[in-house]
């Protein structure tokens, strides 16, 4: 599948993975957040957090019940996340009930919850408005000041000046 691809995430550092459809940036983000655990060669220091194409949300759940369980955190920690982003009055919405812009920002909102070093995003600003998308940025470089690390990948313009790129051909 990858053939002569090495790199390092530094602490600070973005990666982004550009290339057309279907060279490879969905899978290569899948194999460095071990899904599927085929690729044994993939070293892991840092704990990380993925949030993929798809928002990995139940539809049939709240908000609420949706990101308690996933990242383990308290209803406190939540709510002020979510009231950062201008996004409490959802806590009690069902998923199913959301936009796909309202699902996609619910489902990033894991990223700061989830206390990972390392963020694994694929086209993460897909499905946002350009305020959510700006909210999105600043919450990047954000975790980036703090010490995170990020590898993401997009089609769209990328405001992280200090971001390394990846071309994968296909």
């Amino acid at each position: 599948m990858f053939r002569d691809l090495s790199f390092e995430v530094m602490p600070e550092e973005a990666v982004v993975v550009m290339g057309p459809n279907g060279s490879g940036k969905t899978s290569l983000l899948r194999c460095l957040a071990g899904i599927p655990d085929a690729f044994p060669n993939i070293t892991k220091t840092t704990t990380q957090a993925y949030v993929g194409h798809l928002n990995a949300l139940k539809g049939e759940w709240t908000v609420k019940e949706n990101l308690i369980y996933q990242t383990k955190t308290t209803l406190h920690e939540l709510t002020n996340v979510l009231a950062e982003k201008k996004l409490d009055s959802l806590l009690d919405q069902k998923v199913r009930m959301l936009s796909m812009g309202q699902q996609r920002q619910i489902a990033l909102c894991r990223l700061p919850l989830s206390q990972a070093t390392l963020w694994l995003l694929d086209e993460p600003t897909s499905h946002l408005d350009e305020k959510a998308t700006e909210h999105f940025w600043h919450e990047v470089k954000r975790h980036l000041n703090h010490g995170g690390a990020v590898v993401l990948t997009s089609h769209a313009h990328i405001p992280l000046s200090q971001a390394k790129v990846i071309m994968l051909n296909g």
